[in-house]
């Protein structure tokens, strides 16, 4: 415990005689506050607070940083309130507390995961005005991650799983890179211990087979270059490997998609970052378009780098990202005073478009985990201006933030100034967007796009801009979806828009008083169609009365078919005008996919359409339905038919 203390002390020289003494009077409250308690490893509880702001001390963090991790646990724990806490250290001490401080257990009796949630989300508004609340809640999370062993077995998977899940995203988002990492070094093999003992010794044996050339790489880069560079192989974390091959072992073939060599240019000028690239270029082939340049174009969360790919020898690819010693300092442990983006920034602007709708705590999470937590990519307008987006953002999303206007004349997307894509596209790192726009307006995919946005703020003003529209074009809208969607499940279709029983079934299964309410819903985006079509589907599975198995019986429904997860062979017919370049269109919509077309026909059907049969292969029902929405969306085609 004493020697705690001295290190939490000596962690604080930076601080101003004034500040140091308000922060050593926060230390004995925290002392007397958890006077007797324990942790479960049998140690003082005061170790805990006090570790947190050592964490924090080494970022050099302010004193209402330090007072606030020093006390962040007593309002949880009932030792202290937050008006008292206010009086004795001030309004921002009391508010980051409060921001790290639970909600009551008593509130949610027995519902661990509600209360998580709801007090994840409860920091999150905190951190809306002040973002050090979050970095309050890693180092707090740090050390409860690094205590983890004296937990039951449970205890510690539950915590190891929310930590990578939730706080690693934050740690990346924030870009405390030496928390990232420990938080994946520490929780990996907890959380799966199975694949992460696999994992480990499969990239162990892969990175074997390249070290030495790697090796000699830097060796050379070291000792030829110009500029004073210091070179060393980057490590990525097995869990970082872990992700990045979507957790499939066998695509983990060999070293080139993994570790990087870092080369630490020891001048301040950046122009020197450009030099030393131009050097290794010239010693090594590149491969074409891989470099990418952080230094002019910075990551949202400030990162700086130039990054490149080169080949040592003709199999072999090597990842180097270039940095002054001061880029390196700043974006793997930065300071404080570091962490105060403006208010403009894209931290702010993730948090502010969340918090700017209503959410249940299940749709929260949801949304939190698939736009503030998710990676950020930097696309560019045709006028040079930086969009930025989290990963998986398509062209819907690139729409919004362009201007709102857009949605309502969107066609399509130009990349890098050559083809056309769908609206949905999925868009890339550094890629350079344009927006396709009809003459007038073309609302009736609206709903479509809600679906397949990737942003809060492009699907709720999308649900927003649906619910205006008439009932009658919301149950229009509603009843297309659907359609489309039975097409894909190869569910009956006649039957569900003429046949009124199946109907009301179908609507008081989905909560709804009607068909035409339901179609509503759909079509107003308030309801998923992927709801509803699980609950037709276990409508004609699983039926609860007689009704269903009779019609069967009669052979007045057809036999319901559902994808298997395993690959399957899909037959297809798609309808469209016949016109040069349709053929050229489609299949550029399976390429990019990459799903195998085994037969592919074309039969002209006068006087001005065509008809094409196609014999797919796809591995699971997602990636049917993402080929089947991007066909749909090809200028030209009218309908798409899944044959039995």
């Amino acid at each position: 415990m004493v020697a705690i203390e001295r290190q939490f002390r000596e962690s604080l020289s930076y601080l101003k005689a004034r500040d140091l003494e308000q922060v050593e009077q926060a230390l004995v409250r925290s002392i007397q506050y958890h006077e007797g308690q324990k942790r479960s490893s049998g140690e003082p509880y005061v170790i805990h607070p006090i570790m947190t702001a050592t964490y924090l001390a080494g970022l050099e963090a302010q004193k209402d940083m330090l007072i606030a991790a020093l006390l962040h646990d007593t309002v949880e724990d009932e030792l202290a309130t937050l008006p008292e806490i206010e009086r004795e250290f001030g309004v921002t001490v009391a508010r980051l507390v409060d921001g790290v401080t639970k909600l009551s257990r008593r509130l949610y009796e027995g519902r661990h995961s509600d209360r998580q949630i709801a007090s994840l989300r409860k920091m999150l508004l905190t951190a809306n005005d002040d973002l050090r609340v979050i970095l309050i809640k890693l180092a707090d999370r740090l050390h409860n991650t690094e205590t983890l062993t004296a937990l039951p077995p449970e205890k510690q998977q539950r915590i190891a799983l929310e930590t990578l899940d939730i706080y690693v995203p934050f740690a990346r988002l924030v870009g405390w890179w030496e928390v990232k990492k420990r938080f994946e070094e520490l929780c990996f093999p907890i959380a799966y211990p199975a694949e992460s003992a696999a994992w480990h010794q499969a990239i162990e044996r892969v990175r074997e087979v390249v070290r030495k050339e790697r090796e000699h790489f830097i060796r050379r880069a070291n000792k030829e270059t110009a500029s004073d560079v210091h070179a060393e192989l980057t490590l990525m974390t097995d869990y970082e490997i872990f992700q990045k091959m979507h957790r499939v072992l066998a695509r983990l073939e060999d070293a080139n998609a993994i570790d990087s060599v870092l080369l630490v240019v020891q001048r301040e000028s950046s122009l020197e970052c450009y030099r030393v690239l131009g050097e290794i270029h010239a010693r090594h082939q590149a491969r074409p378009a891989s470099f990418r340049d952080y230094i002019s174009t910075p990551q949202p969360n400030s990162y700086s780098a130039l990054h490149t790919i080169v080949f040592l020898s003709r199999k072999h690819e090597l990842r180097l990202r270039i940095q002054t010693a001061a880029m390196h300092e700043y974006s793997f442990k930065r300071k404080i005073s570091s962490w105060q983006p403006e208010k403009e920034g894209d931290v702010y602007h993730a948090l502010s478009t969340l918090h700017s709708f209503s959410f249940d705590d299940q749709q929260f999470l949801q949304n939190l985990q698939q736009t503030v937590l998710a990676e950020r990519i930097n696309v560019f307008t045709s006028a040079g201006e930086v969009v930025t987006l989290p990963a998986g953002a398509t062209g819907v999303d690139f729409a919004y933030e362009v201007d709102l206007e857009n949605i309502r004349y969107l066609a399509g997307i130009r990349v890098d100034g050559g083809e056309v894509h769908e609206a949905t596209r999925v868009l890339r790192e550094g890629e350079t967007v344009e927006l396709v726009l009809l003459n007038s307006e073309k609302s009736d995919r609206r709903t479509f796009w809600m679906e397949k946005a990737k942003t809060v703020q492009a699907r709720e003003k999308l649900r927003q801009t649906l619910k205006r529209q008439p009932k009658a074009e919301r149950r229009r809208a509603g009843a297309s979806i659907l359609k489309a969607e039975c097409v894909k499940y190869l569910l009956p279709i006649w039957w569900l828009f003429h046949f009124h029983p199946l109907q009301m079934r179908l609507a008081r299964k989905c909560g709804k008083q009607s068909f035409d309410a339901l179609l509503e819903e759909v079509g107003g985006g308030t309801v998923a169609v992927g709801t509803v079509m699980d609950a037709y589907r276990d409508l004609l599975l699983m039926p609860s009365d007689w009704m269903i198995p009779l019609l069967k019986w009669l052979h007045l429904l057809p036999r319901t078919r559902i994808l298997n997860q395993d690959a399957s062979i899909i037959d297809l017919e798609i309808y469209s005008w016949d016109q040069p370049g349709m053929i050229y269109n489609i299949s550029k919509c399976f390429a990019e996919r990459r799903i195998n077309i085994s037969n592919f026909s074309v039969f002209a059907i006068p006087p001005m359409d065509a008809l094409y049969k196609i014999r797919l292969e796809v591995k699971n029902f997602k990636q049917f339905s993402d080929l089947y929405d991007a066909v749909l969306e090809v200028p030209g085609v009218k309908r798409i038919l899944r044959k039995r």
